[in-house]
């Protein structure tokens, strides 16, 4: 069969989803992996899947997308990212985040099987009612599938330097206070809530660094950045004006922190990361509301702490929790063995192996504007100007007075309308 992945990001979704793809073709199938958030529309109607495995169900595009797949006789799959929230945590939060980790709409009717990380929250899902449990699967923790793989082990540092990689987390930090996050509610509060949270953090974060450079010993540390998916480094490359080696923001993190030998993070995945490379880590101001997650590892709030931790850290060590760790393994990631992409493979064969899939995909995907807001035009008005949509590559027209965020008429992608000559993806 002809399997499409769409991988949200260019880092380590895709190199997951390359991974399941190397044990799906083992199988005899037919395996494509592209990006779900440029020209996918195009890739459909030229390779016509039988199959498509997606990222998170949820938000206007990706549900847009679905439906026309259903339609046309697509097997809909989807390949949860990210590894949700355990009951405790998912309890303690509020209604607002809540809905960011299990999802807003209802896509069942649209998916015909979920993979996910762990069993706790293949349960939560099936309570809210956003799959049934036959079409769940657990599979483990995709994302450190890659660190059981000889050619993702640490590196050896040459260097006398000790080589502090700070792993950002802020990308809410350059949305707009009324729209951030796609995957809550029009109008929601909330949206401004997490905007300043993140601009906090930011601010903090650079403020930090700067005081870093100047009291620790030149000699002994170098001062290394990688953003996160979806954030940009124009605001750190101003701040620092090329005294700190930020990568490229297409750099996939694995191979920023594998040359590292001291982490630095708000509550990322990437503590766990470190831990299976043996590279200690530390919490600095704490961003992650799952309370587990932000434990696995020291954490501290201050400048003048996150400078006592660097200075007396064991870079031969790594500094997990491993009760903490073994909790995470339990009620959040599932197994940590590197197989989940073998184990996901799996599943995906044998739900369609016996399958007869007769699709019927246009060689066009259809023009139907769906969404109207305000402001944005089929057909050029007086002062609009002319947007391409760099996902569904449909024109339309708008008013520019100010840089905004508006979702595509076509495909519902939200983008923000930035200049006169350029519009950029801003949530998926």
């Amino acid at each position: 069969m002809i399997i499409v992945f769409f991988s949200l990001t260019g880092q380590r979704d895709n190199l997951v989803d390359k991974r399941i793809a190397d044990f799906l073709r083992s199988k005899g199938h037919e395996v494509y992996v592209h990006n779900y958030a440029s020209a996918a529309t195009q890739s459909v109607t030229y390779l016509k899947p039988d199959v498509i495995i997606y990222p998170m169900a949820g938000a206007d595009y990706k549900l847009n997308f679905m439906k026309y797949s259903r339609e046309w006789g697509c097997i809909n799959i989807v390949r949860r990212g990210e590894a949700g929230a355990s009951r405790e945590s998912l309890a303690k939060m509020d209604k607002d985040r809540q809905i960011i980790t299990i999802g807003l709409e209802d896509y069942s009717p649209y998916v015909d099987l979920e993979l996910v990380w762990g069993q706790e929250f293949k349960d939560i899902l099936v309570e809210h009612g956003k799959m049934p449990e036959d079409k769940l699967k657990v599979c483990g923790a995709f994302a450190f599938d890659l660190y059981f793989q000889p050619q993702y082990w640490r590196a050896v540092n040459w260097t006398i330097y000790k080589t502090v990689l700070f792993a950002t987390g802020w990308s809410c930090a350059d949305g707009m206070p009324n729209l951030v996050e796609c995957g809550l509610p029009d109008g929601s509060e909330y949206q401004n809530v997490l905007y300043k949270r993140h601009r906090e953090g930011r601010d903090l974060w650079i403020d930090a660094i700067r005081k870093l450079k100047q009291n620790l010993p030149k000699k002994e540390f170098s001062f290394e950045l990688k953003v996160r998916p979806g954030e940009r480094i124009d605001e750190y490359r101003g701040a620092f004006d090329g005294t700190v080696k930020i990568y490229p923001e297409s750099y996939p993190a694995i191979d920023a922190l594998r040359c590292a030998d001291i982490l630095v993070h708000s509550g990322s995945t990437m503590a766990i990361e470190a831990h299976l490379l043996k590279i200690p880590s530390v919490n600095f101001h704490n961003i992650n509301p799952d309370e587990l997650l932000a434990s696995v590892c020291p954490k501290v709030e201050t400048c003048g702490e996150l400078e006592q931790f660097l200075r007396t850290v064991d870079i031969q060590q790594h500094n997990i929790n491993q009760d903490v760790f073994n909790q995470l393994q339990e009620h959040l990631y599932g197994k940590i063995d590197g197989r989940a992409c073998e184990r996901a493979a799996d599943h995906i064969h044998n739900y369609i192996k016996d399958l007869k899939i007769k699709t019927h995909i246009p060689d066009q995907w259809p023009k139907d504007a769906r969404y109207q807001d305000e402001g944005i035009h089929l057909k050029q008005e007086e002062g609009d100007r002319k947007w391409c949509c760099p996902c569904c590559k449909n024109f339309y027209f708008a008013v520019m007075t100010i840089s905004r965020i508006t979702r595509c008429p076509y495909c519902g992608m939200s983008v923000k309308l930035v200049n006169l000559n350029k519009c950029t993806i801003t949530q998926k």
